[in-house]
């Protein structure tokens, strides 16, 4: 195994001693990984290289006093350009992929809370397409994903965590009219909402538990019609399972965990999995440590999804990590990485007020046995939960095929 960083050799190694694979399946694992079509259903790419550059930037924008919440963006957009332009960052974004071995990725490239943001988030990516268009491309359906892998590409397909409506509330075609516009743009997957109310649907943080709107019944209408994938993994439970009933097309929860082991907002109870698959989706489960509960490792991610495949079957199944590799920030780094008396906080679009959280090890998602550059262990979880090669296959990435194909518009 080649490691791109002493870090990439810890979460390695962690995730050896936690899951103790005998040398066959050990072997048997890797051999799975390289060979069969494995996916992370909705995660991100290598972006978070930190260096000299944002290091710099970073002290001169507190210094003219930019308020956090700009501050927080100008950061973001400088870790994808810096991964394009310094060769150190883009030496490091080429490793992290190998070393994940994945044919394919959901990418979220927006978030949904305004179409200026959302747009300039996608140019992000596709800045990132352009740069590493010799080992990933943007793909939209079952025959552009053969096609980017026949290539030898991993296959790219973006998600956005909110839809584009603009919220007035005076014209239907007005608020739906972007919905094509982000599906010529290349995204495959929506959610409804993000932890909070919008007009749409409930978030999953919110006490109440309102179904879905007059609005988001024609939103989920127009998103079948179109083909992008009705996406709940940050929506409310009664939202969740009425999405499931008024779609015509299988919907998805790309990245979330059974309730039954743990209860948190995040987490979706038997009765919401049973109605996911019932519209013939599928549920991806995270790689959270702090959302798993438990032991909040890759033992417990197994665990989750060994209780969602006996809930609702094999056939409906994946993973989403919700994670991305990223190069660890230094001591002195996280020493400045505070702003104070700020009164903005991003906290609060996740706010999980007192829900429980588990504590996994310090550093379980990034470096820990959870890391995402840790992907062809998943498969070795697996062979290790005694599940066979071709139930392998579809929880890697065959069900999430099948419920792209049948969102696919009609032609």
């Amino acid at each position: 195994m080649n490691f791109i960083c002493e870090f990439h050799e810890q979460a390695w190694k962690s995730a050896l001693e936690l899951l103790k694979p005998t040398p066959a399946q050990l072997d048997h694992g890797l051999e799975l990984h390289r060979d069969l079509f494995c996916m992370d259903h909705f995660g991100f790419l290598p972006h978070g290289c930190w260096n000299h550059t944002i290091v710099t930037k970073w002290d001169e924008f507190k210094e003219r006093n930019v308020g956090e919440r700009t501050l927080e963006k100008r950061i973001e957009y400088m870790q994808y350009d810096e991964c394009c332009k310094d060769p150190e960052c883009a030496d490091r974004f080429r490793k992290a992929m190998a070393a994940s071995g994945l044919k394919c990725m959901v990418q979220t490239v927006a978030e949904g809370k305004s179409r200026e943001e959302d747009f300039r988030r996608m140019s992000c990516n596709m800045e990132l397409l352009r740069t590493f268009s010799d080992i990933i491309a943007q793909a939209g359906s079952p025959e552009e994903i053969k096609r980017v892998n026949d290539e030898g590409k991993t296959a790219v397909v973006w998600s956005v965590n909110g839809p584009p409506i603009v919220g007035e509330l005076q014209d239907l075609e007005q608020e739906l009219e972007c919905v094509y516009d982000w599906y010529r743009a290349g995204v495959r997957l929506m959610h409804l909402s993000y932890n909070r109310r919008n007009c749409i649907a409930d978030g999953c943080t919110e006490e109440a538990d309102a179904g879905i709107s007059d609005l988001g019944k024609e939103l989920i209408k127009r998103m079948n019609e179109v083909g992008i994938i009705v996406d709940v993994p940050h929506t409310g439970r009664q939202s969740s399972i009425e999405a499931a009933k008024f779609s015509s097309k299988p919907i998805m929860a790309s990245h979330t965990a059974a309730r039954a082991l743990f209860d948190f907002p995040r987490c979706k109870d038997d009765e919401t999995l049973r109605a996911i698959a019932a519209s013939g989706g599928m549920v991806g489960v995270y790689a959270y440590g702090s959302m798993l509960g438990g032991s909040g490792d890759l033992a417990m991610m197994l665990n989750h999804i060994d209780h969602i495949v006996k809930t609702i079957g094999i056939d409906h199944v994946g993973i989403g990590t919700d994670l991305c590799y990223h190069r660890k920030w230094p001591d002195e780094v996280y020493a400045m990485k505070t702003y104070p008396n700020a009164e903005y906080s991003s906290r609060w679009w996740g706010n999980w007020k007192s829900a429980p959280h588990t504590a996994p090890k310090k550093g379980e998602n990034s470096y820990g046995s959870l890391a995402w550059i840790n992907w062809p262990l998943y498969t070795v979880g697996l062979v290790t939960r005694g599940y066979t090669d071709d139930q392998i296959a579809k929880i890697q990435g065959q069900n999430f095929l099948r419920v792209l194909g049948a969102n696919q518009p009609a032609r």
